[in-house]
C-alpha cells in the first residue's frame, strides 16, 4: 500500500477520515527526509500533537510510521 493510501485510511485522533489533510501533508513531506522509524514517529507524534494539542499513543505512532517506511521503501527505484 501506498504511504498515501496509509494517511488516508489513518483517523489517529478519532475525528473522521478526511480530518487530517495538511498534517499527513506535513508527514509524507517528513518522509521524504526521514529514513528511520524512530525519527519519523518523533516527527509524526511532533505534527500531530502541534496541530491537535493531542497524540495517539506512541504504539500506534510507531506502528504507522513502520508502515509509511516500508512502503516507502518498497516504491523506490
Amino acid at each position: 500500500m501506498r504511504a498515501e493510501d496509509l494517511l488516508l485510511a489513518w483517523d489517529p485522533l478519532g475525528y473522521g477520515i478526511g480530518s487530517y489533510g495538511p498534517e499527513f501533508d506535513d508527514i509524507a513531506l517528513a518522509l521524504i527526509h526521514i529514513d528511520t522509524i524512530d525519527e519519523l514517529d518523533e516527527a509524526v507524534r511532533r505534527i500531530l500533537t502541534d496541530a491537535f494539542g493531542d497524540c495517539p499513543s506512541e504504539s500506534e505512532t510507531r506502528a504507522m510510521a513502520e508502515r509509511l517506511l516500508a512502503s516507502s521503501e518498497a516504491c523506490q527505484l
